[in-house]
């Protein structure tokens, strides 16, 4: 009998210590961290800055996978279909969610595939043109190509990307027409733009500041702390576009209590010194947003961007 209770007592202590859902503190390994876009872009970049302030806070490391191409909807698939424990993760724009399924047939995912556990940056976009370039001025451009109707030829990263929109709606509203060029990433727009082989380029001011280029307007409501000389596209009067929204997203089924540890600990990030000081270093703007705010701007982007893709007939190309 004395052997019955000891035994009893003793699981009961185990329960005590270890409850039901609570025998592991998250993160208890590594966790992997799906960049959809190649090394060295400048989402990768600031994803990497995010990754390594979540594994000093968090003990474990927030590892870099990338897994680029198809307007970053690879990543996304591999994303979706991760086992939802909170130890595959992406860090991403907008882009996979709110745009590329109005576009890319082959997409397999939906919405609600995912959860956005918060907005970490904003990253703003740039009518940039090498410093060779004739044109000094958004006036002196736009004149130029208004002249020239077809002549010129611009550069994005990839249809349905966010600067391939900002200026498709640019060049509609201003009556402009000229051949876009899609690249696989900036560092392959920035030397056909500095030799002058293509005209322009909407791309993000994190990837082309300081490297050869001259920015014309920032598509954006405010001006930006890179260029403060620099107008913006609603100052002369056109669609500013949405930046790029940037931030950690999780597979739909992940628990409540993983979703809250990682909204938390990105809310402690993107207040910290030095994920700021490597946003302010790589010209991006931090704005955090928590689940639930995020998810909200997120929806409202999906059908804006269905409006907006349908409104100016963007397909795959």
């Amino acid at each position: 009998m004395r052997n019955l209770v000891t035994t009893f007592l003793t699981a009961c202590i185990g329960l005590s210590i270890f409850p039901a859902g609570s025998q592991e503190v998250y993160p208890a390994r590594p966790v992997t961290v799906i960049v959809p876009f190649q090394a060295g872009h400048g989402v990768d970049l600031m994803a990497r800055a995010l990754a390594s302030e979540f594994s000093k806070i968090s003990g474990q490391p927030f590892a870099i996978v990338n897994r680029e191409g198809a307007a970053a909807t690879i990543g996304f698939t591999a994303l979706a279909a991760a086992r939802p424990d909170g130890y595959t993760v992406a860090i991403s724009p907008n882009t996979p969610l709110t745009i590329a399924p109005h576009i890319i047939k082959s997409v397999t995912y939906t919405y609600d595939a995912f959860v956005p556990v918060c907005q970490s940056f904003e990253n703003v976009m740039a009518l940039f043109v090498g410093n060779a370039s004739p044109y000094k001025t958004y006036q002196e451009l736009a004149a130029a190509a208004k002249a020239q109707p077809g002549k010129f030829s611009w550069g994005t990263t990839g249809v349905g990307s966010v600067p391939h929109l900002s200026a498709s709606a640019w060049l509609a509203t201003a009556g402009l027409d000229a051949v876009h060029v899609p690249f696989r990433g900036e560092p392959q727009i920035l030397p056909q733009l500095i030799s002058n082989e293509i005209t322009f380029s909407a791309a993000s001011i994190s990837g082309m500041a300081g490297k050869g280029v001259r920015p014309l307007a920032v598509f954006a409501d405010q001006r930006h702390f890179a260029y403060p000389d620099v107008p913006t596209m609603a100052e002369l009067g056109h669609a500013t576009g949405v930046p790029g929204l940037n931030g950690m997203f999780a597979p739909r089924g992940t628990p409540e209590s993983v979703l809250a540890s990682l909204e938390k600990t990105c809310a402690e990030v993107t207040s910290s010194e030095a994920f700021r000081a490597s946003a302010l270093r790589l010209n991006q703007r931090v704005s955090f947003l928590g689940r639930r705010d995020f998810d909200k701007r997120l929806r409202a982007d999906f059908d804006e961007k269905a409006k907006l893709i349908k409104q100016l007939n963007i397909k795959a190309e």
